[in-house]
C-alpha cells in the first residue's frame, strides 16, 4: 500500500496532451489570414449618379430663378452706372482742363493785343519805313551814278578834245529802255550822245577806244564827223551805250 501510494501516477495520453498544449503556441506565430475585399472591375461609360428626388414645390424653383435673374440685372445696372459715373468724371476733368487751357490762351492773347496797341505807332512807322524802302528800291533800280560815269568820260578825253554837247537817254522804273535794231549789239540801259570838237581826226578813234574801260560800257560808235570851215576844227558825234552793270544799286545793296 505504501509503495503503491508513493509511486507516481501516470495519466493516459500525456504525450498527446502535451502536443495539444504546444499547438496553440505554433498557431500564435502563424500569420492570421484576413479576408481582403475584392476590387470590382472598372465600368466604362459615364459615372452613375445616385437617384435623387426633389420634393420642393415648383414655386420655390421659380422664385429662385427670378431672384437670380433680378440679382444679375441689378449687377448689370450697377456696372453700367459705374461706367457712366467714370465717363462723366473723365468728361468733366477734360472739360476743366480745356477751360483752363482756353483761359490761359485768352489771357496770353489779351496781353499780346495790349502790347500791340501800346506799340501801334511804332509798328505803323515800321510799316511806312518798309514801304519807303520798297519804293526807293523800285525807283532807284535804274539809277546810274552819272557823276562817276561823266568823270570817267572826261578823264578818257585825249589832249585837244573837248565836249561841246551831251544828250542822255536812260531807262525808267516804269518803262523799259528801247533796244537797238542793229544786229549783234548787246542789251543797253542808257545811251549818251556826245558832241566833241577836235583839231585832228585821228584823236576821235583813240578816245573811242579809251571809253571801253568805263564801268557798264556796252559799245560805242562814231555817228558822224564834220569840219567847221570857219574855225578849222572837226566836230564828231559819239554814241556811248551802257548796260546793266552801270547801275549803282545803292538802294538794293541793303536787301542783298
Amino acid at each position: 500500500m505504501t509503495s503503491a501510494q508513493n509511486r507516481p501516477m501516470t495519466l493516459p495520453f500525456s504525450k498527446r496532451a502535451g502536443r495539444a498544449r504546444s499547438r496553440p503556441t505554433d498557431d500564435a506565430t502563424r500569420p492570421v489570414r484576413q479576408d481582403v475585399p475584392k476590387k470590382r472591375p472598372a465600368v466604362s461609360g459615364p459615372p452613375i449618379r445616385e437617384p435623387r428626388v426633389n420634393l420642393l414645390p415648383i414655386e420655390v424653383h421659380v422664385d429662385r430663378r427670378e431672384r437670380t435673374t433680378a440679382r444679375r440685372a441689378w449687377m448689370g445696372v450697377l456696372v453700367a452706372l459705374a461706367v457712366v459715373v467714370l465717363a462723366t468724371g473723365a468728361a468733366i476733368a477734360h472739360q476743366l482742363d480745356s477751360a483752363s487751357s482756353l483761359s490761359a490762351a485768352q489771357e496770353a492773347t489779351s496781353s499780346l493785343l495790349a502790347q500791340q496797341q501800346r506799340y501801334s505807332e511804332v509798328r505803323s512807322a515800321e510799316a511806312d519805313t518798309k514801304v519807303l524802302q520798297s519804293a526807293q528800291a523800285v525807283g532807284g533800280s535804274t539809277e546810274i551814278d552819272w557823276d562817276s560815269a561823266l568823270s570817267g568820260i572826261r578823264g578818257a578825253l585825249p589832249e585837244g578834245v573837248s565836249i561841246s554837247a551831251m544828250t542822255i537817254d536812260s531807262a525808267s522804273p516804269t518803262q523799259a529802255f528801247e533796244q537797238s535794231s542793229v544786229p549783234l549789239q548787246g542789251q543797253r540801259v542808257a545811251t549818251l550822245s556826245l558832241t566833241v570838237r577836235t583839231a585832228t581826226i585821228p584823236s576821235v578813234p583813240d578816245w573811242n577806244d579809251r571809253l571801253s574801260a568805263l564801268p557798264g560800257y556796252a559799245d560805242s560808235t562814231i555817228a558822224s564827223i564834220s569840219l567847221n570851215a570857219d574855225t578849222g576844227e572837226y566836230s564828231a558825234v559819239v554814241q556811248v551805250n551802257l548796260d546793266a552793270d552801270a547801275y549803282d544799286g545803292k538802294y538794293t545793296k541793303a536787301d542783298d
